[in-house]
């Protein structure tokens, strides 16, 4: 069976393949925001992915949250797995700011959504893209 992403993430950009994950950027200019989706149709939660599967998922946010904080340096790294909304397991990690909109709550607590200009965001989804490959290259 092929991976089918739920209808909530297929708006979000593709910025690149990880060995489980797929990676996506949110269009949200105020927050460096990406979301790691595993390549597993049918799982809602992290404790329905293998343990060995698991340490994957952990891994790769490690890579995220790296590149995150080295393209961006910012305050604080956010992670959260709701799926209140959207039922498939996704990964949201978020690089935050003190000056950002939301500070110190969370990016949920902000409802004014401005995305970025169009190429900001192919700037940015370049950007995004080379950090992943010269992490993986390593």
């Amino acid at each position: 069976m092929t991976f089918a992403l739920h209808p909530n993430l297929q708006s979000k950009r593709h910025i690149i393949d990880l060995p489980l994950c797929q990676v996506f950027i949110e269009n949200e200019k105020h927050y460096p925001w990406l979301i790691l989706v595993p390549k597993k149709n049918g799982i809602k939660k992290l404790i329905d992915l293998s343990i060995d599967d698991q340490m994957i998922v952990l891994q790769e946010m490690n890579i995220v949250q790296k590149i995150l904080w080295n393209l961006f340096s910012p305050s604080q790294i956010n992670v959260a797995a709701l799926g209140n909304k959207t039922p498939q397991l996704h990964i949201h990690i978020i690089a935050r700011f003190e000056t950002d909109p939301a500070w110190p709550h969370t990016v949920w607590d902000h409802h004014v959504k401005e995305l970025y200009s169009h190429d900001d965001f192919d700037k940015i989804t370049i950007s995004l893209q080379q950090a992943f490959q010269s992490a993986l290259n390593m």
